[in-house]
């Protein structure tokens, strides 16, 4: 049970959150929301208004009702319970706390609760109400959570309450205001246990329909009770059988009428808005049967989103007029992923004779988390324009809001007729305006149905429609052409003003003031061409009365100058017209709506008159112009682009800054069109990014740039015979490698009649010319020595012979190729004699600025012999540097015999081509070429005699983009090799070589030296055995022989 509040209030805790208030989507109509009937509950948190409904009372006393549900109000003192609800009835009066409570439950003393059998407590009684629409019709009241006591199981099956046209319980009409039980309290929730009749309710002439979303374990129930009008004791309950599906809720909405299903039977209209999720609308017809006929279903639509409670609030009402009614149903938790801004959607299913289509003809969305459709109403032809209307709420958009939607012969649009917000109603202090809405009853007797709208703020508040006036508004303006130089005051504009109110009853009225405008010429772009007499200005305001006979009114007009530069546009007149309301009395009684009557709204449009101005085009003051035109591309010199295929080619570098558009533009006679003074003549000429307007010429004509186009005026009028010539200049800074085209259209206008003007498209095929830098140093100095050495004992680019050195620099001034292509530098290098001697050997070729650090082309090219390469070393060798010469030291040539050429083309040097591609580059890139001259062929073959090699590097593109093109660029260099001055050179033996030798030196020595150790060499005889011998020879005084005495000397 505590589903269905959180579905229908508990929601709160969500949508409270609101979105701040969107602005009003159009204007008030007829609905008064300036002294609207505020009635408050007596006790707060009641939730009077949940559910409201219009009842005409002619039982005792004639005057309509506000009935209003409190479900919520507190127990009447006699009963045992804190929370019952019940009905409030309020009198259509200013006073907003003279609401009577009926006392339903007390009203019978017949039948009181007996609190044995019947539980009261949180019954919700006044959840739905009713009234019957027949005069001196009947109440329905219900409360679906009235729980019946069986044994130790309690059934929470509902109860309603039926009292007569004065509210009160009449005896003798016991059939209908006897209290018979719907549902059967002896089963449990499988069955009618926990059916909760009445949550939704309707009433006819002969029957009771109340909506039990709880039986069959919630798939739920549409009961209809059948009063035989001939027999006060024969009446029957017509159900819908158990369908065996779970949990969709049938009977959460009701809605009963003829012509939907059928002309002549009463279809029953239910939603069950968790249907697969989805929801559903079922409708069916009753089949009376005895003792208990059956609803059978005879059609079903379907929602589109889960979640959206499709179904909670249906309708029906005949929106175009044609007989049959039209489905309306409202889906309140509806959101847009899409669309962010979007919460609640109502859908409108048009009748097609008997029978709806699966998809809707109209979905209307409201606000996010706005509940848009919680409530939706039939609240009868509002504006009595002859199709009735309906009222959608969304009682959590800001305060609340009412959309209301006019029927008409089309359907009905997305934009409603009048909006009403809660915030809107004065003294209303709303917060869920919209919650509930009853209507289509005449409360106050003016023939225009009104409206209750209902919140859940414990108020309520009666909205009563304002008659509606047709009104015939004429606006005529003479005379139709003027000469002005015949003309002071010859303008008259007549104004002429009647009405009639859409009914009979509001004919009475015997006059209404009525405030018109009328505007003239405001519309030019210049200052009005025209003012009023008596106002000096070009507008003119006055008020008329008018009866029952239609009344005009003239005014006279003078042009305001008799000079008029625009004789082209007419001179438009435009009327408007408005009610003058009376001053509202002082508030102490309910105002008379009729005293305020408003505009029916197609009436309200602005009527339109206009005159013309003679001009010097013949008797027919129409200008048949003839204007010609052609353009052409050229450069700053005039010159034109050369055209391939009929386009212009545009040969583009970065050295061409601006272009021009030649332009001429022509009004002659032709064969078969004269040529008039064309008015308002514009050239609009549109370009794209690539170009920027920089100026025209001649510099008298006017033309004001914007964003991409530039707009010419070329006369008004430009005049027959006439024809002018002019450029405009375009800046190219915008045009960018790859490129193709440059379109530009080229658009005359005029208001003078010629219906032959057509755009003409100029493009220009744009050909991108790239002038990159190129820089190699062209000649180069170096020299050879030393002895011949062959190839095999070399194992370093060291020992092959003196350095070469030179570095390509290549620069571009635009933007990077990116993917559209690349450069390539392309070398035919010498690298050998004609005898197939190597000549210069390329040790390396590193690159920076490109995507690879080295150039390694096909064929093994670079370093073929795969030797050391002593150009990567961290310092080059002192030797190696001595032959690096500047490029603008020229070579001395010491040898006696004549120098030598060796070049390519001559055959003298064998060359090779290979290509290094530069990609990756951005703007700049730097090759650094590494070679060696093999000095052992110059020994052999040059020795004293000098060399000239010469070799080529060639700069090229290569790209699939036809319009762009790049000239090669080649340069030549020259290395010059001599002798080296002074004989030979002294080799100097490389720092690893000496090192090494010093350490096995180092060695050697080591070695010998342990030798000699190891041979006693370093061994000597003891000093102490050497003086003990020299005692004992003196103790024996023997002479000492020859040896003893050399020893001794030593």
């Amino acid at each position: 049970m505590n589903e269905f509040h959180r579905q229908r209030l508990g929601k709160n805790a969500v949508v409270l959150l609101l979105v701040m208030s969107a602005a009003r989507c159009c204007q008030a109509f007829n609905l008064d929301v300036r002294f609207p009937v505020v009635k408050e509950g007596k006790t707060a948190g009641s939730l009077f208004g949940l559910s409201v409904a219009l009842h005409e009372q002619l039982v005792g006393e004639k005057r309509h009702l506000l009935l209003v549900g409190a479900p919520k109000e507190k127990a009447e003192s006699q009963m045992s319970a804190n929370e019952t609800g019940d009905v409030y009835a309020c009198p259509i009066t200013i006073d907003p706390k003279d609401c009577k409570r009926l006392n339903l439950l007390s009203s019978d003393p017949d039948s009181i609760p007996n609190h044995a059998n019947d539980m009261m407590d949180g019954m919700w009684l006044g959840v739905s109400l009713a009234s019957q629409s027949q005069p001196g019709g009947r109440v329905l009241a219900c409360g679906h959570r009235y729980i019946r006591k069986m044994s130790t199981n309690l059934r929470m099956i509902g109860k309603c309450y039926v009292r007569g046209n004065d509210l009160k319980y009449n005896q003798a009409d016991h059939q209908w205001q006897s209290n018979k039980e719907v549902c059967d309290p002896t089963n449990n929730h499988e069955r009618e246990g926990m059916c909760l009749a009445g949550m939704s309710a309707a009433i006819t002439q002969t029957e009771i329909f109340l909506g039990a979303p709880g039986c069959f374990d919630w798939q739920g129930n549409t009961i209809s009770q059948w009063h035989n009008p001939a027999d006060n004791y024969d009446d029957i309950k017509n159900k819908i059988r158990d369908l065996d599906r779970r949990n969709i809720y049938i009977g959460y909405s009701i809605a009963v009428g003829r012509g939907v299903l059928s002309k002549d039977k009463i279809t029953v209209v239910t939603g069950a808005p968790r249907d697969e999720a989805r929801g559903s609308v079922m409708m069916g017809e009753v089949h009376k049967g005895s003792p208990e006929g059956e609803v059978k279903i005879k059609a079903t639509v379907t929602g589109e989103q889960v979640g959206s409670y499709f179904g909670s609030s249906v309708a029906i009402v005949d929106l175009n007029n044609d007989g049959w009614k039209d489905l309306i149903v409202g889906a309140p938790f509806y959101f847009d992923r899409r669309n962010d801004g979007k919460g609640g959607a109502v859908y409108v299913y048009m009748n097609q004779g008997g029978s709806f289509s699966d998809k809707a003809d109209v979905v209307l969305t409201g606000p996010k988390d706005s509940a848009f459709g919680m409530a939706v109403v039939a609240i009868g032809d509002v504006n009595q324009d002859g199709f009735q209307d309906f009222a959608v709420g969304a009682p959590y958009h800001s305060t609340g809001r009412v959309s209301i939607w006019m029927g008409s012969k089309l359907g009905i649009s997305q934009t409603p007729s009048q909006v009403i917000d809660g915030k809107d109603i004065p003294g209303g202090g709303f917060h869920t305006f919209g919650y509930s809405i009853s209507g289509g009853v005449d409360v106050d007797r003016n023939s225009y149905p009104d409206i209750a709208v209902g919140s859940l703020d414990d108020r309520v508040v009666l909205l009563r429609a304002r008659p509606v006036i047709h009104l015939k508004s004429y606006l005529t303006v003479t005379p139709e052409v003027i000469k002005p130089e015949e003309c002071d005051d010859c303008i008259e504009a007549k104004v002429c003003l009647s009405y009639t109110f859409s009914t009979t009853s509001a004919s009475s009225q015997k006059s209404i003031t009525f405030q018109y405008t009328v505007e003239a010429d405001q519309q030019s772009s210049r200052s009005p061409r025209v003012q009023f007499l008596d106002d000096k200005v070009s507008k003119h305001t006055g008020e008329m009365s008018v009866a029952a006979s239609e009344v005009c009114r003239s005014l006279k007009l003078k042009l305001v100058s008799k000079t008029i530069q625009d004789k082209v546009a007419p001179i438009v007149f435009l009327l408007s017209v408005s009610l003058v309301e009376p001053v509202p009395s002082s508030g102490q009684k309910l105002e008379d709506i009729n005293a305020f009557p408003v505009i029916s709204q197609k009436d309200a449009q602005p009527k339109r008159a206009e005159i013309h101005i003679q001009k010097a085009c013949g008797s027919d003051n129409k200008c048949e112009s003839n204007l010609q035109m052609t353009a052409a591309f050229t450069d700053e010199q005039n010159t034109p682009f050369p055209t391939r295929n009929g386009q212009q080619i545009f040969l583009y570098t970065t050295d061409v800054k601006k272009l021009k558009l030649m332009v001429n533009v022509s009004n002659v006679p032709s064969q078969d069109r004269i040529a008039e003074d064309a008015y308002s003549a514009f050239l609009n000429v549109t370009f794209p990014t690539s170009l920027s307007f920089s100026s025209v010429n001649p510099k008298i004509l006017i033309c004001e740039p914007s964003d991409g186009a530039v707009l010419c005026t070329l006369g008004d009028p430009f005049k027959s015979h006439q024809s002018v010539e002019f450029e405009i200049i375009f800046e190219t800074t915008g045009i960018t490698i790859g490129m193709q085209e440059i379109q530009t259209e080229l658009r005359l206008s005029t208001r003078s009649d010629q219906n032959d003007l057509r755009p003409l498209s100029r493009v220009l095929m744009v050909d991108y010319e790239l002038k990159p830098f190129f820089i190699l140093s062209n000649q180069f100095n170096t020299e050879f020595s030393g002895k011949v050495k062959a190839e095999s004992a070399m194992k370093s680019t060291s020992d092959i012979g003196s350095p070469v050195e030179f570095n390509l620099t290549v620069s571009l001034s635009e933007k990077p190729l990116g993917n559209l292509g690349y450069l390539e530098v392309v070398f035919q290098w010498p690298y050998a004699v004609a005898n197939q001697k190597w000549l210069l050997y390329l040790s390396e070729i590193q690159m920076t600025g490109t995507s690879k650090p080295f150039c390694v082309p096909e064929n093994n090219v670079v370093n073929p012999l795969n030797l050391d390469v002593s150009e990567r070393k961290t310092r080059r060798r002192k030797r190696d540097v001595s032959y690096l010469k500047s490029e603008q030291t020229l070579p001395k040539m010491q040898a006696q015999r004549k120098p030598a050429n060796l070049d390519c083309d001559s055959g003298r040097a064998l060359c090779q081509t290979f290509t290094c591609p530069l990609l990756g580059m951005d703007t700049s890139a730097n090759l650094t070429v590494r070679a060696r001259v093999w000095n052992s062929t110059m020994l052999e073959d040059y020795k004293g005699a000098g060399v000239f090699v010469t070799g080529r590097a060639t700069l090229s593109l290569k790209t699939d983009k036809p319009s762009i093109r790049m000239s090669n660029n080649t340069r030549e260099f020259t290395v010059a090799i001599d002798p080296a001055e002074g004989g030979e050179l002294r080799y100097e033996v490389p720092l690893w070589i000496i090192i090494v030798s010093a350490l096995a030196g180092v060695i050697l020595l080591g070695l010998i030296v342990i030798l000699l150790w190891k041979c006693g060499f370093f061994k000597r005889a003891n000093t102490r055995e050497l003086y003990e011998a020299k005692a004992q020879k003196a103790e024996l005084k023997t002479q000492p022989s020859e040896n003893d005495r050399l020893t001794e000397e030593d």
